[in-house]
């Protein structure tokens, strides 16, 4: 039943809201990391998803989703099960922030803090 709710939900949306949402989310943060330019997006082919993975310089992955998770922002950090992609880009790990159909602005702009955050603590 519980899931017969939650289709019902997304066909009241619409996929191409929902997508299109996505995209305006993606968007705003693709928009808002270019202000650091210690961090290097790793991935940025045409219609890809609603998917920021990223680079710091100065800064491990895992020591900055640490630091993000304190600060409430919920990424994740490594190779994502994607070695051969990541050797393929050069890097080792990478940071990733998804955004779905409940993600807003503010999720971005509590991401950017966070990354500021923890720019002033690692380096």
């Amino acid at each position: 039943m519980g899931l017969a709710a939650a289709i019902d939900y997304l066909n009241g949306l619409g996929r191409a809201a929902i997508k299109e949402h996505e995209a305006a989310v993606y968007a705003y943060a693709r928009e808002a990391v270019r202000q650091f330019n210690w961090l290097k997006v790793i991935g940025e082919a045409p219609g890809k998803g609603a998917i920021l993975s990223f680079e710091t310089e100065g800064m491990h992955a895992h020591d900055l989703a640490t630091i993000l998770d304190h600060e409430g922002v919920a990424v994740r950090a490594g190779h994502h099960c994607a070695q051969i992609l990541m050797e393929r880009f050069g890097v080792t790990s990478t940071t990733r922030a998804s955004f779905g159909l409940y993600s807003t602005r503010e999720d971005v702009d509590s991401l950017i803090a966070g990354l500021a955050k923890a720019r002033k603590i690692l380096c």
